[in-house]
């Protein structure tokens, strides 16, 4: 895998070996190589299949949850999903931020840094989760997304499984990161879809009933594409940047979606629906679906839930911004728990650069500073994700270079 690294004002190209303990047996082979070369390389690299040996990003197969409970009633809890206690521990409340978007868009528009940029700074810099209110979706588009969920997952089983992810597929029906036999299971089932840029779609994994399941999700994936790039644009002016530095990374960037369910559990308080992690990409905007609460985000030790605000998103910093930011916005290790006695549905949208962005601390913001992370092209940054289990922030620990 090529990685690029900078010291000071010079580049330097270093072969690394991927081991599953993090970058290992790194070695300089040419520290006069323009980084455009390098970039240039890597691209092709890429595009031959060549940067990254090829691993298994899919995840095994495990059953449905959803399916198990309908069967037994979920009174007994199969070992595998049973999580010690203390892990599943959390009590008082989580008050993020709430940032009004229309305000932030005024702003944005006059070029003025004002009150509203000034509480987003904050949020991203101490909380790496915000609220945002007065969205400018459209009403319709939410509620039929909403609605398509929740009708989607009260399918048949048996319909349900046409949209079944393939072995060596991330997309469809059916569970991310399970890399082994042995590795705890989440309490939860989901759809996992790219919706940008089109050309990334496979319709084979987009459900055609409910009858509006895919125009709807065309609808939301355009107006959510919107809504980010506006974000970014604000986040780059508050670090002191032009407008279009994170953007410009972002014009044919990828967009996934996340469907959730989580089935109720009368053991809730034994079983985790999401593990803790660190989402890989640059923002998420999540959904709730119905009323059933269950985000909780981690701070100062402490898991605190997350009261979603009626109409909002909930937008979380990426892994990718922390290291664009060089460490300036922090991606939050968060997690889903489930409810004794109802079910919860959430939808995340996940935002990424190109596909041929380099993941790497942004040189504006390192002039005079040292890179805190490793830079790699965006592919093997996605390859090496999903290849591992949730684990906190296990994966952006290994991107640090010290």
């Amino acid at each position: 895998m090529l990685l690029l690294r900078k010291e000071k004002t010079s580049w330097f190209v270093v072969f690394c070996d991927y081991m599953w303990t993090g970058f290992l047996n790194v070695k300089v082979l040419d520290a006069s190589v323009p980084a455009s070369r390098c970039v240039k390389r890597c691209e092709v690299d890429r595009r031959l299949g060549t940067i990254l040996k090829e691993q298994e990003m899919a995840s095994l197969p495990v059953p449905s949850v959803q399916a198990m409970v309908a069967a037994t009633g979920g009174a007994d809890v199969p070992p595998r999903y049973l999580r010690p206690a203390e892990a599943v521990a959390g009590d008082s409340e989580a008050h993020i931020p709430i940032i009004d978007y229309q305000r932030l868009l005024l702003e944005l528009e006059l070029d003025r840094h004002g009150e509203e940029s000034a509480r987003l700074h904050g949020a991203c810099q101490d909380w790496g989760f915000f609220q945002l209110v007065n969205h400018s979706v459209p009403d319709d588009v939410v509620e039929s997304m909403k609605a398509n969920i929740q009708q989607f997952f009260q399918l048949p089983a048996e319909t349900k499984k046409r949209f079944a992810q393939e072995e060596g597929q991330l997309e469809g029906y059916g569970q991310l990161f399970v890399v082994s036999d042995d590795q705890k299971l989440d309490w939860a089932d989901m759809l996992f879809l790219y919706a940008q840029p089109p050309e990334r779609r496979k319709t084979r994994f987009w459900p055609d009933q409910p009858a509006t399941f895919r125009s709807t999700l065309d609808r939301y994936s355009g107006a959510l594409k919107d809504v980010s790039d506006s974000l970014l644009a604000t986040m780059a002016k508050n670090l002191g940047l032009k407008r279009e530095t994170i953007a410009e990374k972002c014009t044919r960037g990828m967009q996934s979606f996340r469907m959730n369910y989580y089935p109720p559990c009368a053991q809730a308080e034994k079983v985790i629906g999401l593990s803790p992690h660190s989402d890989a990409n640059l923002l998420t905007l999540v959904l709730q679906v119905n009323h059933v609460q269950g985000l909780q985000i981690k701070r100062n030790g402490s898991w605190l839930p997350v009261k979603p605000v009626p109409g909002a998103f909930i937008v979380n910093i990426g892994d990718m911004l922390e290291v664009f930011t060089n460490g300036r916005y922090r991606s939050i290790e968060h997690r889903a728990v489930v409810d004794p006695k109802e079910e919860r549905l959430s939808v995340a949208a996940f935002h990424f650069p190109d596909m041929d962005a380099m993941i790497g601390p942004l040189e504006e913001l390192t002039a005079h500073e040292d890179d805190a992370y490793k830079t790699l092209d965006l592919e093997s940054f996605m390859k090496i994700f999903f290849a591992t289990k949730l684990e906190g922030k296990s994966f952006l620990d290994r991107m640090k270079l010290n």
